[in-house]
Parts: structure tokens; sequence; C-alpha cells
């Protein structure tokens, strides 16, 4: 359990509390009984559906309508929850002061997420009264404290929290957190320290305690601490203070990295950590080198994704364009994210037409997201298409109304178009939009279109102070200054963004807001020098990572059975002839208990190849926990892999299914459904 949790969290723990009392009732109707034999079995909706009737029959029947009220809590439907705590409260007996308090905790809540904080404190207060152990209600009082800065407020009731449940360690984390927050960096590492020693395997523990750490500067101790975290359940906060940890401290957070990567050599997980560093600090060569050897462990599309990412940000197009690919043929069905990246990727080597069509099969995939227009926009706007840029451009801000990029390419369109009155009001919309400058804001051009050229200017200056490290800033400070008519500094801004690693050569070509220097022998000299020294740096890269062998490609045909609507084909694992399930949509190997245990007994698995419980990662980049172990080989249809790590699943009816983690180490996969094939296409 996190320590900032949602208040809507809470309504589980006040659901497993209210229905053992109400089913002991011995007049329970039948509805009623229904109703908690199904919640017990954690079928919500259907106990919704059975307490409905009850309060049909029986309106007055307080508990069955708390019991609706917690139900569509869960489901986030606030205002039916709203309602039904109304009615609980309304028909509950003055006597019942348990089931009180839960609906003035409840009501408490619904008033927290309606931003009446003040009623909110109010109703917890009431149920503090009506049942003073009730824990919950101090946790939840104590959170909203703590978002006012009442943390004086706050500390009492996470004190009160820790009396009531001392081997917990919420009531101290809350207090860890409230020091932390006025800079009592010892106080709160004390109050950490506790909650480790009586829950050693609680994450957050340690990713507090390194958040800590750090604003003492005491690097190693939180290094320490994010990873143990991460090792624990990936921590969410000790993710992010790895990057934070990263700014300060990068060869010690690598070598760091490193150690865990030989702790974990069956994961690929800490290689991933490894090239997400490296790519936040714009060291893509070793990040790329650090996400291969992650895939080399684990093949996930995302990681390929990854890959597609840096290659881009390097200016080589041609290999991010092959990665995307990839991800692409690891996924199953469309994927509109991937379609809009490759459409990006092709628009940013120059092929403007292929990123238009791209783009409109990513709207055709998601036609109600703003995005999907605005890029196709962006694109048509860059190539001439001035009336399609305004529809899609018009049709971005309808989806979105505080996207003011789309509202700045809405203005430029109707200038061109000579429709000046709507395109000033479309860049006083940018300008009320963008009021803080960073890294993506535009009001610096609206606010030139409009005559404000002060304003302009130190909104300009103001972005590159923010950030001056990011080459984007250096590129849109050359279009602003081009826009002025200054053409000598945009040309200087234009170098620097180069030389800060801006490699969207093409786009540099084709974008009108540098029109004046397209004009100037010097940009072509300029964009010409960068993109050979680019080119060259790819060249050697490959260079680096080629076989002295020439690529041989090979196509293996399997065939398979359909059953029930799956692929399944023979192999064998450490020589034990087995049937498995091709699943191009998982990304793992995975095995039931029943089969494991089997090879185990029968010397197919040795006890080295227990792994334990380990980490791994999702398609989405998630990480879950299972048991781990490694096959040492699989043979289907004349292909061996070797050293497979797998998931054993303790569903006793699952079948052995083989995932991305193993396709993505053949090659590509094609399913020749007419002939019943697989059909497996490989360069080595």
């Amino acid at each position: 359990m996190r320590l900032i949790t949602k208040i809507t969290l809470a309504v589980v723990t006040l659901l497993i509390a209210c229905l053992p009392a109400a089913a002991q009732k011995k007049t329970a109707s039948y509805n009623f009984s229904r109703a908690y034999e199904e919640i017990q079995n954690g079928n919500l909706d259907t106990g919704l559906e059975y307490l409905k009737k009850e309060v049909e029959d029986n309106p007055r029947h307080g508990f069955a309508h708390l019991m609706i009220a917690t139900i569509y809590m869960e489901k986030s439907e606030y205002g039916n929850a709203r309602n039904a705590t109304e009615d609980a409260l309304r028909h509950l007996s003055n006597k019942d002061k348990s089931g009180l308090a839960k609906a003035h905790l409840l009501r408490g809540q619904l008033l927290a997420i309606e931003r009446d904080t003040t009623e909110a404190l109010s109703e917890m207060t009431k149920a503090a009264k009506l049942d003073p152990n009730n824990e919950d209600v101090y946790n939840q009082r104590a959170q909203i404290y703590f978002e006012q800065r009442r943390y004086d407020e706050s500390d009492a009731d996470y004190t009160k929290l820790n009396e009531l449940n001392p081997g917990d360690g919420m009531g101290r984390m809350g207090l860890g957190r409230n020091a932390y927050m006025r800079n009592r960096f010892d106080q709160a590492i004390e109050q950490y320290n506790r909650v480790i020693d009586l829950n050693p395997d609680y994450s957050s523990g340690y990713s507090f305690r390194a958040e800590a750490l750090l604003a003492k500067h005491e690097y190693i101790k939180a290094m320490d601490d994010v990873y143990k975290a991460l090792e624990i359940d990936t921590d969410d906060k000790a993710y992010r203070l790895m990057f934070k940890l990263s700014d300060e401290q990068l060869p010690v957070v690598i070598a760091k990295l490193k150690a865990m990567s030989v702790k974990h050599p069956n994961s690929g997980e800490y290689e991933y950590y490894t090239g997400l560093v490296y790519s936040r600090k714009r060291m893509y060569k070793e990040a790329d080198d650090a996400l291969e050897r992650s895939f080399d462990i684990e093949p996930h599309s995302f990681l390929l994704v990854n890959l597609a990412d840096n290659y881009a940000e390097l200016g080589d197009y041609a290999k991010a364009l092959s990665y995307i690919d990839r991800a692409i043929e690891m996924t199953p069905d469309s994927d509109a994210d991937l379609i809009g990246k490759r459409a990006d990727i092709l628009g940013e080597s120059g092929d403007i037409d292929g990123a238009i069509r791209q783009w409109g099969e990513y709207i055709a995939l998601r036609p109600d997201y703003y995005g999907g227009y605005y890029r196709r926009g962006f694109f048509e706007d860059n190539s001439g298409r001035t009336e399609e840029a305004l529809k899609d451009y018009e049709m971005a801000v309808t989806l979105e109304p505080e996207y003011y990029y789309a509202y700045l390419g809405k203005g430029d369109m109707l200038l061109k178009l000579g429709r000046k009155d709507e395109a000033l009001a479309a860049y006083r919309k940018v300008v009320e939009l963008d009021t803080v400058p960073n890294n993506s804001s535009c009001a610096m051009y609206a606010l030139l279109v409009l005559g404000r050229d002060k304003e302009a200017v130190a909104f300009m200056d103001s972005v590159l102070a923010r950030d001056s490290t990011y080459p984007g800033n250096y590129y849109d400070a050359a279009c602003f200054s081009c826009r002025r008519g200054d053409t000598a500094k945009a040309l200087d801004y234009l170098r620097k963004a180069f030389e800060r690693g801006f490699r969207r050569y093409a786009h540099a070509r084709l974008d009108d807001d540098l029109a004046e220097l397209h004009r100037m022998p010097e940009f072509e000299q300029l964009v010409t020098k960068y993109e050979t020294e680019t080119a060259k740096a790819a060249e050697d890269k490959d260079e680096g990572k080629a076989s002295s062998s020439a690529t041989v490609q090979t196509t293996v045909e399997i065939p398979y059975t359909p059953t029930n609507g799956m692929v399944e084909v023979e192999c064998s694992i450490n020589n034990l002839p087995l049937n498995f399930i091709f699943d191009t949509g998982a990304c793992i190997v995975s095995l039931s208990m029943v089969e494991a245990n089997f090879m185990m007994k029968n010397g197919y698995l040795k006890q080295s190849d227990v792994i334990g419980s380990d980490n791994f990662y999702d398609a989405s980049g998630n990480i879950s926990e299972d048991t781990v172990i490694n096959l040492r080989q699989i043979n289907f249809g004349g292909l061996k892999l070797e050293n497979v790590r797998a998931s054993v699943v303790r569903n006793q009816k699952a079948p052995l299914l083989l995932g991305q983690s193993v396709l993505g180490r053949l090659g590509r996969i094609e399913i020749d459904n007419q002939n019943k094939k697989l059909i497996i296409r490989s360069t080595h």
C-alpha cells in the first residue's frame, strides 16, 4: 500500500469492514444474502444489482444503501455514490455508530473529490467521534491536512493511526513525509528507519528514505535505497528518483545499475534502466548499447521503440524506421501509438507524403484524439497544404480546446488565407493558454504577430534561460528570430541548436518559419555540414557493430494445429516433447506449475535453473513478479534457442505459452492460415 493514495482506495477497506457485520443478521433477505455472496466472490456488479433489488423491496435498509454507495465509489461513479450515501445517512440507525461513521467518512471522501475540503474535514471529524478506532478516518483526514500544509494536524492524525496500528507503519510513513516537507530530514529518516525495521519488504519505506537522503546529498545511501525499492516491486517513486540521482551522480548510478545487472543476469530490467538514464543525458550511443543488451535478454517491442526514439534523436531516420517497423511486427494488432511514431519518423526523414498518409491511418484508429489531427496538420502546414492543415488544426482544438500549439497552427493558416481577424483571435488564445515559458512553449510567436514585440522577446529569452541545454529551444529561437527578420541571429541560434544535438535537418529545410534563411547559401552550408557529420557518426557506429561475416537470411516453415482459436505448435524444452501456444500478444514465456513440477521431478529442470522470484516487464513496460526459471534450450521446427527466461504460472491449467521474449529472438513471424504454417524469417 502506498502512503499517498487516491481517496477512492479506502472504499475497499470500507466494503470489507461493512459486509461481515451485515451478513450476520439473521433476518437477511434473499437479495441481501446474494449480494453479500457475490461481493465476497469479487463480483461487484452482480452484487450491486442484488442490492438495488433489496432497496426496492426495503427502501429503509440503510446498510444496503451504504454498500451501494461503497460499490459506486469503487467504480468511480461519484454522483451515484453521493446519492446512495445520503440515502444511507437518512436510514441508518442512530445506534449503528460504526455504520454511520463509515457513511460520514464516505461523504467526506466525496466532498474532497468535489474540492470542498472544509466540509470534507467536518464529515471526517464526525466519523472520528462516532468511531474513534477507525484507522481509515485518520489516514484520510491526515492526507487532506497534508495537502493543505497543515502539518501539525496531519501529525496528530498519523500519531493516532500509529497508536491504533503500530505494526502497519502507515502512521510513521505519514510522520516521515510531514517531517520531510518541513526540511526535517533526519526526523523523516528516523521514521522511515522504523518502518523498514518492521516491514523490510515494504518498498515505499526505502524510496521515501532515499528521497530524504538525497536531500541531504547522501547519494550512495540514497542510491542503495532506490535500487532496493526497485528490487522489491519497481516502486514508482524510486523510479523517478533514479533519474534525479543520475543528474548529479551519473557515473555512480551507472556503476550501480551494472552491479544490479550482474546480480540479476536473467533480467533485462536494469539494462533497460541504464538505457533510459543515458537517453535522458542525451548519451545515445551508450543508451543504445544498454537497450540492445536488454533486448538480447528479454526482447520486447517497447525496447525497440526506445531504440527508434534514440536513432531519431541522432538523425539516423533509416535506422529509427527499421526499429519501429520491428516493433510493429512484434505487435499483433494495429497499435496507433506505433503508427504515429512511424509517421513522425517518416516526416522527419523528409517523406512528408508518407507521414501524412500514416497519420491518416493513425486517425482512423483513434478518431477522437486531437494529437493525430495536429500532427497531420503540422506536416500539411509545412508542405503548403494550407486548407487541409487548417481543417486538421481546427479539429485538434475542437477535441482539445486547451492545446495552444494547434491554435498557433490555426492562426498561421488563417493568416496565409487572408482571414486576419480570425487569425488574431487564434493567436490571442495561444497567449491566454501558454503563460509559463517552457520547452514546449509557443506564445512568443503569437505575441510577435499580435505586435507585442518586447513581450515576445522576453518570453523567448525566458524559455532559453529556463533550459539552456535543450536543443529544441535554440531551434525555436532561430525560428523566432527569423520571423522577426533578424536572419543573422537566426542562423547563429540554428548553429547552436545543431551543436547541442538538433538533428531534424529535413524539417529545417521545409519549415516556413525559416523561409528567409532558406534563401541564404550560409543556411544550406550549415545544414549540410552537420548532416554530413551525423551521417559519418552513424556509419562509424554501424562499423563498430558490423560482423565480419556476410548476413544470411533463413526461412523456416513450421506446421501448426488450430486449437480453440489459437495456434499450437510442437516443441521440446530441455529435450522434453511438449506443445506450446504461439501467442504474438504475450510478452513472456510461461508454463503451469504442473509442467514445472513434472520437469523438476524427472530431471528436465535442475535446481540451478530456478532463478526465484524476479521482476519482469510486460509490453506496456509494467513490472510484475512471479517465480522465474531458466529454460536451457527450446527447440521447434529445427530452431534452437538457449537460456530462455520463463515464468511459472500458478494456474494449474495454464498452457505452455511462448510470447515476445522468444519470438523477438527468432526474426519476423508470419502466420499462413491457409496452409496452417508459421513462417519465420531470420537474418544472421
